[in-house]
């Protein structure tokens, strides 16, 4: 029965139930989530779903759930089990997708509630029982994490007997319920389309459709896996190959117009049958370009040079497609989708990482370094890190390269955790190929990973971590970020000699080491400036901290300034002291407060100042921020031009050497010298910056509006 039929007469039966009412229709909705019903977990859907988004009452009737039941959408296939038509339920599933009361949040939600309802059920001493859930929870999770479903069929498919045609056909058929969903795993799709065939008896039906997703050296990677190919398609393979040789070499020597050519091939499709086909895939060989070398990462998912999507949150079809394309080491297709989602998404530095990855790839001569940063504890962050690296791969790699060789760049997401910073440390120390690490964020984070890359002999410059004991850490440790002493010497001047304060209530995170650092250099600094320090208490991590009665101490005692040292993921805490501060203290931070969170917090920051290595306007010759503004489509922050700093300074580096032992030496030299978004890049002895400038800002609203902006403050 044709496609167009059967959707009819899915439409039939649709229609026919919608007759009982809308209610009865929103349950049949729902109902067509999960691969299979029974009646208890239909009862469950339906007192579960009895709102939509917007929490407006369905009014589903009970008798709803046996209304259905009984009905044309779905057949009883065994004891209080039933299944829907894979096309009534596609068309339903569709609608609720559509319906605005529902969408992709209902959808989202349902997964939610079938993975709760099989959970128990994955834990079942009955393997039949198992087996269900585990469908089950596949359907779950298809259409909210495709890319995790894909690679489990991929694994049956791995480790399944080829001569157990029961089986073959039921993973076979499972597969093709997931077709919606799995819409952009094609080669998945096809290969289960031959698997079909060859458990039907087609060989040659099954051997046709097999090489068309064959990849270099007769093998097929799909999510992750490399499928096998059963041995009688492989004995197949030699003479429809040999047909493809013959029918290109015929090509070749024919010199005919276009017109008569067409007429040539559809005469062979007449003749052959699989003539056109045939043509189609000799000639999708052809580009030697189109493919590239393969090469991925395994730690938990946490390091991606191209074939995953670390930044999850920002993403649409273009960029899955992209990724999906270089994890399948077809250059090509990433770099053309990878373009058309940056036209829509210009600010995602993530994409264009991969995007010149995936140049470099095609291109075979390249060098490598990598990047970590917090992506799954403070996105927003990473994201200013990662502009800073992508714009200067994206410059070098655009204007010919380090001697002739192309800049590829891995990913890595450390979460600002100590642990998985040293781990990733550990990965990246025993890839020889990796000739340096932009990295990493907090200081506890890079504290951790430091002695990882000192043993390694694997230079790392953190943009970032401020801890005075990274200093002098090591011959291969360096920063381009301030000390937390230029920082505190910077604030506590202003302060005390410039706005006049005497009295000070230092609040910082305790759990954090760049704090505990910050909170010992500011006593230094400001005793030194002549200021005094009071004696209250404020521990921003402490369980029963409580910013208003903190305040309200420091006021009693006589304060009349307060200082945030806070840990980047502690920020919501540290401004929740200057919201209940109310104006009473004036209030100095660190450059950790310098983001767009801080600004939205509103009239609670008016009038905070903080230090920043960087801000647009403080270079006036430099055409970093212009250069920045046109590439991002935005402004950028100071996290981008320290990040952009010290990959500049790496790439200078390797135009020198690319063995990781003189590295360090070139960066180490006095000699060495290049221009960056903050002037000169050179290091000290310690691994600290030359001349890192510190200026001041202050949180300011923007006349006329409710929004707030940093201003610098003028010397």
């Amino acid at each position: 029965m044709s496609k167009i039929r059967l959707e009819e007469i899915a439409k039939q039966r649709i229609e026919s139930f919608a007759k009982l009412g809308k209610a009865h229709l929103y349950l049949a909705y729902h109902a067509a989530f999960p691969l299979a019903l029974t009646p208890d977990l239909l009862y469950r859907l339906w007192v579960q779903f009895q709102r939509d988004i917007d929490d407006q009452v369905l009014g589903i009737p009970w008798v709803a759930v046996a209304d259905l039941l009984v009905s044309s959408l779905c057949n009883e296939v065994g004891y209080e089990l039933y299944e829907m038509d894979l096309t009534v339920r596609n068309l339903l599933l569709s609608r609720l997708q559509e319906d605005k009361k529902f969408g992709q949040q209902r959808i989202n939600e349902l997964s939610s509630f079938l993975l709760d309802y099989v959970r128990p059920k994955l834990e079942s001493k009955d393997p039949d029982i198992k087996d269900f859930a585990l469908t089950q929870q596949w359907t779950a999770l298809a259409y909210t994490q495709p890319n995790k479903v894909a690679h489990e069929l991929a694994l049956e498919f791995d480790k399944l007997d080829f001569n157990n045609e029961a089986e073959l056909i039921r993973i076979v058929s499972l597969t093709e319920t997931f077709a919606q969903p799995l819409a952009e795993f094609d080669p998945l799709l096809s290969y289960a389309r031959g698997m079909g065939k060859l458990a039907r008896g087609n060989l040659e039906a099954a051997t046709v459709q097999i090489s068309k997703i064959l990849e270099g050296e007769n093998k097929i990677w799909v999510a992750g896996v490399d499928l096998p190919i059963p041995e009688k398609i492989k004995a197949n393979l030699p003479e429809l190959f040999e047909q493809l040789a013959n029918h290109k070499n015929a090509l070749k020597r024919s010199r005919i117009s276009s017109l008569f050519f067409l007429s040539i091939l559809a005469l062979g499709m007449l003749i052959g049958g699989t003539g056109i086909y045939l043509f189609r895939f000799q000639t999708s060989q052809l580009p030697q370009n189109s493919l590239c070398p393969k090469e991925t990462y395994s730690l938990n998912d946490r390091i991606s040079l191209g074939e995953e999507i670390l930044l999850k949150q920002d993403t649409n079809s273009d960029k899955e497609a992209g990724v999906k394309a270089f994890l399948e080491s077809k250059c090509q297709l990433a770099i053309d989708k990878l373009n058309l989602y940056r036209k829509a998404n210009r600010t995602d530095p993530e994409a264009l990482i991969y995007l010149n990855n995936a140049k470099a790839r095609q291109k075979g001569d390249r060098l490598k370094i990598a990047v970590s940063v917090p992506i799954g504890t403070n996105p927003n962050v990473a994201k200013e890190m990662l502009r800073g690296v992508a714009q200067a791969q994206d410059e070098v790699n655009s204007s010919g390269g380090i001697n002739g060789k192309v800049l590829e760049v891995a990913i890595a997401n450390d979460d600002n955790d100590p642990s998985e910073s040293a781990q990733l440390a550990t990965r990246f120390g025993k890839d020889t190929n990796i000739l340096a690490v932009v990295g990493h964020n907090s200081s506890n984070a890079s504290l951790s990973a430091a002695p990882v890359y000192q043993k390694d002999g694997l230079v790392m410059i953190s943009p970032t971590s401020f801890a005075q004991n990274l200093s002098s850490f090591g011959s291969y440790i360096f920063r381009t970020a301030p000390s937390v002493k230029s920082i505190t010497d910077s604030v506590s001047n202003y302060a005390i000699k410039i706005a006049g304060k005497t009295n000070f209530l230092i609040c910082v995170d305790y759990q954090g080491i760049d704090n505990q650092s910050f909170n010992n250099e500011f006593v230094k600094a400001i005793k030194a400036a002549g200021g005094q320090i009071n004696s209250t208490e404020c521990d921003i991590s402490a369980h029963d901290f409580n910013p208003s009665a903190v305040i309200s101490q420091a006021v009693s005692s006589g304060a009349n300034a307060l200082v945030l040292g806070l840990y980047i993921d502690k920020i919501k805490q540290g401004l929740a002291v200057a919201e209940s501060n109310q104006g009473q203290l004036t209030v100095f931070g660190s450059p950790t407060l310098f983001t767009d969170e801080t600004l939205k917090n509103g009239r609670g920051i008016n009038g905070l100042i903080i230090s920043a290595p960087w801000y647009p306007a403080a270079f006036p010759n430099n055409i970093f921020p212009q250069k920045a503004q046109k590439l991002w489509g935005a402004t950028v922050n100071w996290r981008t031009a320290t990040a952009y700093d010290a990959t500049l300074a790496i790439i200078a580096g390797l135009q020198r050497t690319n063995r990781r032992d003189e590295l360090q030496k070139v960066l180490h030299n006095p000699n060495f010298s290049v221009d960056g978004a903050m002037g000169k890049i050179q290091f000290l002895p310690s691994g600290d910056r030359t001349n890192n400038a510190i200026f001041l800002v202050k949180v300011q609203q923007i006349p006329g509006t409710d929004n707030y902006e940093f201003v610098p403050i003028q010397p």
